[in-house]
C-alpha cells in the first residue's frame, strides 16, 4: 500500500510541475523545448494532461500581448523607423520584426486582427479598488524605466470562445496560478452571465474587458508574469502615469463611465487606444 501511495504522489507531483510549466511558458512545445526535449510524457499525453486539470489552453500565438503593446508604445513615443527601434530590444524579445511589421500596418488601416481579454477585478466592498501588479514577463523597453510596468490581468482570447473560458484563461494564467496548479479553482468562480463592459483596441488587437468582483486577500493573488499585487484607487488609474503599462488608463476612464452608466442599458463602447491613435495618425495625414 506504501508502495502504491508513493506511486500516487510522484504522479501526483510530476503533473503539478507539467501544468506550473505550462502556466510559466504558454505552450506545450515551449514546455518541451525549456526541459531538452526530456519529459516522460508525450506532447498528446500533456495535453489530455491540461484537459482533465481544467486548463483553458493558451489563445493566440505563441508572442505575448504585453511585448505587442510595449513595441508599439515605444515606437509611438520615438518616431522613428521601426527597424531602429528594433535593434533597441533586448534578446529575450521574442516576437518577430515581421509580425510588427504587420501589426503596424493594421493599426494605421484601422484593423484587429486579434482578440484579448482584460480583467478589472475589484473587491467586494469598493468597485472603485482595482487589483493591478508589476508585468515582469516583459522588460520595460524604454531606457532608464523600472522593470516591471503596472498592468492589469490580460492575455489573447479565441474570437469564437465563450466570455466565461476568456475570462477563466486570463484567471488561470495571471491571477490564481497557484489555485490552478493545486487544482483549487473552481470554474464558477466566473459567473455563467459575464460579459465585457468596454473593448479596446490596442495594437492590433481588441481586447474585451470585464469586470469581476474576488473577495480575496491580496496573498492568494499569484502568476508567473504579475508579481506585487495590490489594490489601487480608479481615479489614479485614469491618470496619465508612465509606470502603467500602455491601454491601462482607457481601461481606467470605460471603468469609470460603466460605473456612472450601470443603471442604464447600454452596449460595451469601443475605444481606441492613446498609443493607436499616435500611430495612425500619420496614415490619416498622409491620405489627404
Amino acid at each position: 500500500m506504501s508502495e502504491i501511495s508513493s506511486s500516487k504522489e510522484r504522479e501526483d507531483k510530476f503533473n503539478k510541475f507539467i501544468i506550473s510549466e505550462y502556466l510559466k511558458y504558454g505552450s506545450v512545445d515551449e514546455v518541451f523545448r525549456r526541459n531538452e526535449y526530456n519529459l516522460p510524457i508525450s506532447y498528446p499525453g500533456v495535453h489530455r494532461l491540461l484537459d482533465r486539470w481544467g486548463i483553458v489552453k493558451a489563445a493566440g500565438p505563441n508572442s505575448k500581448l504585453s511585448e505587442a503593446i510595449c513595441f508599439m508604445e515605444l515606437l509611438s513615443h520615438h518616431k522613428v523607423p521601426m527597424e531602429r527601434v528594433y535593434r533597441m530590444l533586448p534578446p529575450s524579445f521574442q516576437t518577430s520584426m515581421s509580425t510588427m511589421h504587420r501589426i503596424l500596418h493594421n493599426i494605421k488601416e484601422g484593423t484587429t486582427r486579434r482578440s484579448g481579454s482584460a480583467l478589472v477585478i475589484t473587491p467586494g466592498d469598493n468597485p472603485r479598488k482595482i487589483l493591478v501588479g508589476d508585468d515582469v514577463s516583459t522588460p520595460r523597453l524604454e531606457l532608464g524605466k523600472p522593470f516591471g510596468a503596472r498592468s492589469l490581468p490580460m492575455c489573447y482570447s479565441k474570437v469564437d470562445e465563450s466570455c466565461e473560458d476568456s475570462v477563466l484563461r486570463v484567471l488561470q494564467q495571471e491571477v490564481l496560478v497557484k489555485d490552478v496548479i493545486e487544482k483549487k479553482l473552481d470554474r464558477k468562480i466566473v459567473p455563467n452571465s459575464i460579459q465585457p463592459f468596454m473593448y479596446l483596441d490596442i495594437a492590433d488587437v481588441r481586447v474585451s474587458v470585464f469586470h469581476l468582483v474576488l473577495s480575496r486577500p491580496l496573498k492568494e493573488y499569484s502568476s508567473y508574469k504579475l508579481l506585487n499585487y495590490r489594490f489601487v484607487d480608479l481615479k489614479e488609474l485614469s491618470q496619465p502615469s508612465e509606470f502603467f503599462r500602455a491601454g491601462i488608463r482607457e481601461i481606467g476612464i470605460g471603468f469609470e463611465r460603466y460605473l456612472l452608466n450601470t443603471k442604464e442599458s447600454t452596449n460595451p463602447s469601443i475605444y481606441r487606444s492613446f498609443v493607436n491613435d499616435n500611430l495612425y495618425a500619420p496614415a490619416l495625414e498622409t491620405s489627404v
